[in-house]
């Protein structure tokens, strides 16, 4: 009979080691930002904060060149910005002429906690005069100094990358670890 149990214990912790891999469950991340309007995000999408609804403006139509500036109904200059990668809204969005980067993340809910800052960059739809098409940008200097040296000026069309840090994070780790025990115990187990 102690045989018999000691080789099912070992068998059931045998199993969770080769399947618990297969069907981990990852939270899903939250948008910082919920729907609720204060956040505004596209002069084409109409926004009620406090009672006051703002009129929906008209998009520019499909046949015009998105690497080129529009304006909406109240005289704004704006132009589509791309963000990719690890962000909490990515996607084309529209923004004023004047914004820089740290508008633009506002606009997309910041980076997501996966993300590596240093290594993000824009690419520029068209090449600068002097032929340059893609900027390394870090974006970490500026969330922890607010050092903005290395934005560059958005034109239309641009995409800012951030793309995900490929590191050992504290969730595989645990993973890793509870995988270790738990095949150390089948030995511990088995060898008894």
């Amino acid at each position: 009979m102690n045989t018999t149990l000691k080789r099912f214990i070992a068998f059931v912790l045998a199993v969770q080691v080769f399947v618990s891999p297969l069907f981990t469950v990852s939270a899903f991340a939250q948008q910082p930002y919920g729907s609720s309007g204060l956040l505004y995000s596209s002069p084409s999408r109409g926004y009620q904060q406090n009672g006051y609804s703002q009129q929906q403006q008209i998009m520019p139509g499909y046949g015009m060149p998105q690497d080129t500036y529009f304006t909406d109904s109240m005289g704004n200059i704006l132009m589509y910005v791309n963000v990719l990668g690890e962000v909490y809204k990515p996607g084309q969005h529209i923004v004023r002429q004047d914004s820089d980067i740290s508008s633009v993340l506002s606009l997309v809910g910041g980076p997501k906690e996966d993300a590596n800052l240093e290594k993000a960059k824009l690419l520029r739809h068209k090449p600068d005069e002097d032929g340059t098409q893609t900027y390394p940008i870090n974006l970490e200097s500026y969330f922890e100094e607010g050092d903005r040296s290395e934005f560059v000026e958005l034109k239309p069309n641009d995409t800012l990358v951030i793309p995900e840090d490929k590191g050992l994070d504290t969730n595989m780790a645990l993973r890793i670890a509870a995988l270790i025990v738990s095949a150390a115990s089948v030995y511990a187990i088995a060898t008894r």
